[in-house]
């Protein structure tokens, strides 16, 4: 069980790492796409709501656990001078966690203030990438490529009132590496020494490398042309980094048993089985250049700041204290 558990762990890990953007007057379809693009991508304010939910499953040997999950995200950004509003929650095998974050530039460094259990902490990182991902939000906004011959449309749809224009969008696994670059780092930060750093490093670049191609549907309100919400199809996506960790952490497994074990090590690793039957992400955009303003609470401004007692925490884990 015990074994299990830290795979769990560890594959949690895994998914945090993955796992936070007027009429037509008679303009082409690819010139409402290529406005709507430029848009998002150049808004002074913007509200994002981030929804997404999975079905996995683990089972190893006899012991079976259903891993579904969800998260539901809203995020409000300012871009001069920078703040960001993150609230939310994540809720997975049977635990439920509320979130509440605040960002702002200080000092040419971005600072992130969380509120953790009614505890505010103030941490200072050296780049927006860093700070967005340690916040549960990644940078959504700048994803969507001004490179038209990536879009194909699908459909005109109307929901309600709106129409849309329905375009897939494909993503190479070079980009999605790149896109998932800073929520990476931000994580194997995060964990300071629970997780070895050389080890935590191998086991991201070979599971981001089996991303591959990921194609996405965005949908443009053709009136406002205004990008209104990108959908993220990501079962397939997540198996493959699912094998590929598996694989890892078998390899693990038989380096790291001696002779007499390895037998049983190996039957071990070969009856875990781990699969993703649904995973799906929506983001959409709202009040683009309309967001509304907000304050950041005084408590969070008068947090401590967390720099220095995690500097001290990995200098006594190294020996130096």
């Amino acid at each position: 069980m015990k074994k299990m558990t830290k795979i769990l762990a560890l594959m949690m890990c895994v998914v945090l790492s993955i796992g936070c953007l007027t009429g037509c007057g008679g303009k082409s379809e690819e010139e409402v796409l290529m406005s709507a693009i430029t848009g998002i991508n150049n808004a002074e304010s913007c509200e994002v709501e981030v929804s997404m939910a999975g079905k996995m499953s683990m089972k190893m040997g006899e012991e079976a656990q259903d891993l579904d999950m969800k998260m539901d995200m809203k995020g409000t950004s300012f871009q001069n001078p920078l703040k960001m509003k993150i609230t939310g929650s994540v809720a997975t095998m049977g635990q439920s966690t509320t979130m509440e974050s605040y960002i702002q530039k200080e000092n040419e460094k971005y600072v992130l203030y969380s509120n953790v259990e009614g505890t505010w902490t103030k941490m200072e990182m050296g780049d927006l990438d860093t700070a967005l991902a340690s916040s549960g939000m990644s940078s959504y906004s700048n994803q969507l490529s001004a490179d038209i011959g990536k879009y194909t449309k699908k459909e005109e749809k109307k929901e309600g009132e709106t129409t849309y224009l329905v375009y897939d969008y494909t993503v190479s696994g070079e980009e999605m590496e790149s896109m998932l670059e800073g929520s990476t780092s931000s994580v194997k930060s995060m964990l300071g020494d629970s997780v070895d750093a050389k080890e935590y490093e191998d086991l991201m670049n070979r599971v981001v490398s089996s991303i591959g191609n990921v194609t996405l549907t965005v949908y443009v309100d053709k009136k406002k042309q205004e990008i209104s919400r990108v959908e993220y199809p990501m079962t397939d996506m997540m198996n493959r980094m699912f094998d590929e960790f598996m694989k890892y952490i078998k390899d693990k497994a038989l380096e790291e048993a001696t002779e007499d074990e390895a037998e049983e090590a190996k039957e071990i690793m070969d009856s875990i089985e781990m699969k993703v039957s649904d995973m799906n992400m929506s983001v959409s955009y709202k009040n683009v250049n309309k967001a509304e303003d907000f304050e950041i609470p005084d408590e969070a401004l008068k947090a401590k700041s967390m720099n220095a007692a995690l500097s001290s925490l990995k200098l006594r884990g190294a020996g130096y204290e």
